[in-house]
């Protein structure tokens, strides 16, 4: 049987899931052809599993906002270790697969 406070955590999660969604799919605005989840992807891809890569360098280096940095940064803090592998519970692709 389920539980209000089960339907609760599934509710929120599904709000969070898609929420971030939304937000892996806004356009950057310094190159419009492009969403946040291509710029995670290409961040991911740039530091094949190099934990010392600096992202917020690396996306400054090549063009990117404040906003795009953030979000990207949120994104993988949130999904990934310092090892590059998926954080417990995440639901995050291994590197390479966004």
């Amino acid at each position: 049987m389920t539980t209000s406070i089960e339907r609760a955590d599934d509710d929120l999660a599904r709000q969070r899931r898609k929420r971030e969604t939304r937000a892996l799919g806004r356009r950057v605005a310094e190159f419009p052809d492009m969403t946040v989840a291509d710029v995670v992807a290409d961040v991911l891809a740039a530091s094949e599993g190099d934990v010392s890569l600096d992202v917020a360098g690396y996306l400054a280096v090549a063009g990117y906002g404040n906003d795009t940095i953030e979000a990207v940064l949120a994104y993988v803090h949130r999904h990934y270790r310092p090892s590059g592998s998926p954080a417990a519970g995440s639901t995050a692709p291994q590197l390479g697969q966004l």
